[in-house]
C-alpha cells in the first residue's frame, strides 16, 4: 500500500492545490517470516508498526494555445510511532510538456524527481534508506498520413539509495538506465492506437567496483490502446525481450514480457478490470540480479451512491529469481478501498489489505495485514 496513495487530487482549471493526512497500521511492516526472524532483526517479537503520513501539493494543467504543460509538486512527511529513526520528509515532482508543431509533428518531453522510503522486501529491518528516482524522457511522432506516424523516443532513469553505512549499505543497487526506441504508430478510424516499436536499454551500476551486472536489453513488440466496443477497452504491451550480461552470461534472459489489461464498463456505476503481466524486475541480492514476475490481477470499482465508492482488488504473482539455487516465490494480495465524499472536494478513504508470500528460500515467506484511514482535501 503506497504511503501517499491518497495524496493526489484531480486536476481543476490550471492549478489545483491539495492536502492530505493518513494514519496506518501494518501487522508486519518489515515482512518477516516468524518471531525468531523478528527477534534477530528487530530485537523484539513485535512485528507491527503504526505511522502517520501528511502531504501537501499542487497539480498543474496549463494550456497555451496548442501546447499543454502539466505536472505536480508534493512534499510529504511520514512519522513512525516505534521506529522513529525512519521518519522522513519526501517529495514528488514532475513536469511535462505536450508539444505540437503544425499538424505533422507532435510529442512530449518531461522530467520527474521522487524521494521516498525504500521497501523492506529484501532488507527486512528498519533501515532509513531513502530512494531517489530521477527520470527524463522525450517522445516525438511524425505524421505520414491520417493512419500512420513515425515514433522516436528516449528516456533515462537514475535510482540512488541513501543508506551507505556498512554492512547494510544499499548503494550497490544504485542503477542508471538509458533507453532509446523507434517504430511506427497506426491509428484506426475509431481512434485506437497500435505502436510497433524496437527499444534498446543499457543498465549499469555506478557504485559497483566491477561491471558484473551491467546489461543491454532489447525489446521488440507492440504497444496498444484498443477501443474494442463502447463498453470494452484493451490496452497494454507485448514484447520479445532479450537481456544480455556481457560479464556474467549465465544471467542472460530471452523470452516474452508484457502487460495486457481489459476494462469493461459494465454499467454507469460499475467498472471491471482484468490484467495479466510478465515483467523483469531488477534488484541485486546475494544470489540474483533480477527476477521474472508473472501474475494476474482483478479489480472491481462500484459507485454505490453519489458519495460512496468501493474498490476491490485481488492479485496473484509468481516470482522466479534467476539464481542458483533456484528460488520461486508466490505472492497473493487482496485489498478493499471504501471512499466517502464528505464534501465536494473532501474525501475520506478506508483501505484494508492482506498479503501472503510463500517462498522456497529460508526466511523469505511472510504474511501481513494493514489498514489505512486517510483524508484528502482539494482547494
Amino acid at each position: 500500500m503506497s504511503i501517499s496513495a491518497m495524496a493526489h487530487a484531480d486536476l481543476s482549471n490550471t492549478f489545483s492545490p491539495y492536502v492530505s493526512a493518513a494514519t496506518a497500521y501494518n501487522s508486519n511492516l518489515f515482512l518477516l517470516q516468524n518471531d525468531q526472524a523478528a527477534l534477530a532483526n528487530l530485537g523484539t517479537t513485535n512485528m507491527s508498526e503504526t505511522y502517520q503520513a501528511y502531504a501537501a501539493g499542487v497539480n498543474m494543467n496549463w494550456q497555451l494555445s496548442r501546447q499543454v504543460i502539466s505536472g505536480h509538486a508534493e512534499i510529504s512527511q511520514v512519522n513512525f510511532n516505534t521506529y522513529t529513526g525512519m521518519n522522513y520528509t519526501g517529495h514528488d515532482l514532475a513536469l511535462k510538456w505536450d508539444w505540437l508543431v503544425d499538424s505533422i509533428l507532435q510529442g512530449d518531453v518531461g522530467v520527474s524527481d521522487k524521494l521516498t522510503l525504500a521497501p523492506f522486501l529484501y532488507t527486512k529491518k528498519p533501515l532509513a534508506n531513502l530512494l531517489t528516482t530521477r527520470t527524463a524522457f522525450i517522445n516525438s511522432f511524425v505524421k505520414i498520413n491520417n493512419r500512420w506516424q513515425i515514433k522516436l523516443g528516449a528516456d533515462t532513469t537514475h535510482t540512488i539509495n541513501s543508506y551507505t553505512t556498512p554492512p547494510n549499505s544499499q548503494q550497490y543497487n544504485d542503477i542508471n538506465i538509458d533507453s532509446y526506441n523507434a517504430g511506427f504508430r497506426y491509428i484506426t478510424p475509431k481512434g485506437s492506437t497500435f505502436d510497433f516499436l524496437s527499444k534498446v536499454s543499457n543498465g549499469n551500476y555506478p557504485e559497483q567496483l566491477t561491471n558484473l551486472y551491467t546489461y543491454t536489453q532489447y525489446d521488440n513488440g507492440v504497444t496498444f490502446d484498443w477501443i474494442a466496443t463502447g463498453k470494452t477497452k484493451l490496452s497494454g504491451r507485448l514484447n520479445y525481450t532479450k537481456r544480455d550480461y556481457p560479464n556474467s552470461q549465465q544471467n542472460d534472459y530471452a523470452g516474452v514480457t508484457g502487460r495486457i489489461a481489459a476494462d469493461w464498463f459494465a454499467t454507469s456505476k460499475t467498472t471491471l478490470n482484468l490484467t495479466i503481466y510478465r515483467d523483469l524486475n531488477t534488484y541485486i541480492t546475494s544470489t540474483s540480479s533480477y527476477d521474472v514476475t508473472q501474475g494476474v490481477s482483478a479489480q472491481a470499482i462500484w459507485l454505490a451512491t453519489d458519495k460512496v465508492t468501493a474498490t476491490l482488488l485481488g492479485k496473484h504473482e509468481t516470482i522466479d529469481f534467476q539464481s542458483t539455487p533456484i528460488r520461486t516465490d508466490e505472492l497473493t494480495t487482496a485489498s478493499l478501498d471504501l471512499g466517502y465524499q464528505l464534501f465536494r472536494k473532501t474525501k475520506i478513504d478506508l483501505i484494508a489489505e492482506r498479503g501472503v508470500r510463500h517462498s522456497n528460500a529460508a526466511l523469505d515467506s511472510y504474511r501481513y495485514n494493514s489498514v489505512m484511514l486517510g483524508l484528502n482535501n482539494a482547494f
